[in-house]
């Protein structure tokens, strides 16, 4: 029995292997994907360079206030004197990171409740609806409320978003497990008299890279969440994500003053970034598709 279990899993692994590079193979061909990858890149790049290069202290006044883009402040100064590029070039440190962990922490909890409603028949209904009262509570309104009382910092900010974004994940995990769960090779894993423990890692294989795009898309939503909770200014404003620089050029009424300079960069940062991740997210998924159809 043990051999012929050996056998079986066996070539499930070659299966999966050769699977895996049919999706990577249509992920590098994906024109899409390579234009979400290479803006997600470009702006990891930029957050690992700011850590040890910035032209100028991103909070101390080093130029004439409300300056337009020159020379020395490529991208001008905020109304204190500021130097908006190197705000820009610093923010993209806590938006990545406030990006990926929210996403982390929503996925964590997600692949724990999809597979337990899978596997766990009689937890299965409960978890359900508890993803269902989850998905039906208006996000932006809570994330606001909890913020009042937990001034949030860049770790905060992520547990919050992470525990209000784990719904999505949890539902698309318990459906595609279920959906493994009545293929041909668990039935014989079963036969054969696998463990329930193994079984469960085999389908989980099976299902990461649909953990992983969404997992993408979770980072996207984390990236947006952060600039609408910064931009309210119930965020961490002292971070200087990018949705805090929309904080502070509100109000100093950039806008008003024609301090376009200071809005756009941070602006325009926040939705190409998470355009990119999207289109990543897309790419897998279709990939994915492609691969098991």
């Amino acid at each position: 029995m043990k051999n012929v279990s050996g056998l079986i899993s066996n070539k499930m692994l070659k299966k999966r292997s050769v699977r895996d590079g049919s999706m990577m193979s249509l992920l590098l061909h994906d024109l899409y994907f390579k234009i979400g990858l290479s803006i997600l890149l470009f702006f990891f790049a930029m957050a690992v360079i700011s850590i040890f290069y910035l032209p100028y202290n991103p909070i101390a006044s080093t130029g004439i206030a409300w300056s337009p883009p020159t020379y020395s402040h490529i991208f001008g100064t905020t109304g204190s004197g500021q130097d908006v590029f190197s705000q820009w070039m610093y923010g993209s440190q806590p938006t990545l990171l406030v990006a990926f962990l929210s996403a982390f922490i929503a996925t964590v909890i997600g692949v724990v409740i999809g597979i337990g409603a899978a596997f766990l028949t009689k937890l299965d209904e409960p978890l359900m609806r508890m993803a269902d009262v989850f998905l039906v509570l208006p996000i932006l309104p809570l994330l606001i409320v909890v913020a009042t009382f937990i001034r949030p910092s860049n770790y905060s900010a992520s547990l919050i978003i992470g525990i209000f974004a784990w719904p999505w994940m949890a539902r698309t995990v318990r459906s595609a497990s279920l959906s493994l769960k009545k293929q041909p090779f668990v039935e014989v894993y079963r036969m054969s008299g696998v463990p329930t423990r193994r079984i469960m890692k085999s389908i989980f294989s099976h299902v990461f890279p649909v953990i992983i795009a969404n997992s993408i898309f979770a980072a996207t939503g984390g990236i947006l969440f952060l600039a609408y909770m910064d931009y309210l200014g119930v965020g961490p404003v002292t971070s200087y994500a990018w949705g805090t620089t929309l904080f502070y050029a509100q109000t100093a009424n950039a806008i008003y003053v024609g301090a376009w300079w200071w809005i756009i960069p941070a602006g325009l940062s926040i939705g190409i970034l998470a355009t990119g991740l999207s289109l990543i997210g897309y790419s897998m998924e279709n990939a994915y598709r492609g691969v098991t159809n």
